[in-house]
């Protein structure tokens, strides 16, 4: 399970203190992913930091080696969003696109300080960053940043969430308006009501906050081109489209994407190369959708059949890519829906914190 420490005592506190409802303290805590390094030895906290999320994010060793790297992270999983609150020293760190094709993630990112700064660059995109300002960027891109210390709100979110005609890009943007102040007050609020909500609260806080983001980035679009790769982008989208529209084929591939796309194979290969190649796309688009089939307690087919609609007839197989994927079975998954629980691959202690891996937090959205 991903578990808040100390999450039912505060809500029992809660209860008998009369600030909330007698049934709160029997409510499912909200999932949620704790990291830190201030249970290590000082000169341990950075390499393990840094080895943590070493398939996320590469983090760049300091010109002398700190004597203490005291750094904390907690996200909260609900809905489709992540939400993630971190406090960390001064640093730097890049996501490279070695990182890109490791994890494949290309989630959009709203990032806000709560205190310190930040400089971000993007290709030749530079972006300086005070707190209370709020930007939107992808994962799907090669970012460079420099920090000094500093407590930072990162709110996640699956590319298909925003509109594939949106014309965003895979650059970053900076929501100076007032809908994106708006966007950013929300998401303060979010880091400080979160800990205290249900997993059936929250999931109406996540459409609420969909409908915020919706408000936040119309205005930009409206007014600023997208920043860099426009058609790029757009290729890229009715791409993930038409895959997503084909999976139930097995043999479905790279041949009949071109086909379908009326594009060269060897374009076909250089729009998917920052993102790990397009058969490795296809197959995390398969599993992506047994992922969501598996997690709906009102889908009622079998798991074999769930694999069969999505192109991935053999059951060891993708067994074995599922749990390599998302640290569980596709049985363990039903069973943690059908029960009501929390997935068990949150409870095992693979990563450093022990207490799951964000990559895979992120993969689970």
């Amino acid at each position: 399970m991903l578990k808040v420490g100390g999450y039912q005592a505060a809500r029992a506190a809660g209860v008998a203190a009369g600030i909330l409802p007698p049934d709160a303290a029997r409510a499912a805590p909200l999932p949620c992913l704790h990291e830190t390094t201030l249970h290590l030895p000082a000169s341990q906290q950075f390499d393990a930091w840094r080895d943590a999320n070493a398939s996320f994010l590469t983090h760049h060793n300091p010109p002398s080696r700190p004597e203490s790297y005291e750094a904390e992270a907690t996200t909260w999983s609900f809905g489709r969003l992540a939400l993630t609150k971190a406090e960390t020293p001064g640093g730097a760190y890049s996501r490279t696109a070695e990182c890109l094709r490791r994890d494949g993630l290309d989630h959009w990112c709203f990032s806000m300080a709560l205190q310190g700064s930040r400089v971000h660059r993007t290709r030749d995109q530079i972006t300086m960053m005070q707190p209370g300002q709020i930007m939107l960027d992808s994962l799907a891109q090669p970012f460079e940043v420099a920090r000094t210390r500093s407590s930072w709100l990162y709110l996640y979110l699956p590319r298909d969430l925003l509109p594939e005609t949106s014309g965003l890009g895979y650059g970053s943007r900076m929501l100076n308006t007032p809908e994106g102040r708006l966007l950013g007050e929300h998401v303060r609020l979010l880091s400080a009501e979160l800990p205290r909500m249900s997993a059936p609260e929250a999931e109406r806080m996540a459409e609420a906050t969909q409908a915020m983001i919706a408000l936040a980035i119309a205005p930009g679009l409206r007014a600023e081109p997208a920043i860099s790769g426009p058609v790029a982008t757009a290729q890229i989208m009715r791409l993930r489209a038409l895959i997503r529209a084909n999976l139930g084929s097995a043999t479905f591939g790279p041949a009949r994407l071109c086909r379908l796309a009326g594009i060269s194979r060897s374009q076909l290969y250089r729009l998917f190369e920052v993102h790990g190649g397009v058969a490795q796309c296809i197959q995390r688009e398969r599993l992506a959708a047994a992922h969501r089939a598996l997690s709906n307690p009102a889908d009622l087919r079998s798991i074999s059949e769930i694999a069969d609609s999505v192109g991935l007839f053999d059951a060891s197989s993708f067994s074995r890519m599922f749990r390599r994927s998302y640290g569980i079975s596709p049985r363990e998954l039903r069973l943690a829906t059908i029960s009501g629980t929390h997935p068990p691959s949150a409870q095992a202690s693979k990563a450093v914190f022990g207490m799951g891996s964000f990559p895979a937090l992120l993969r689970f959205l």
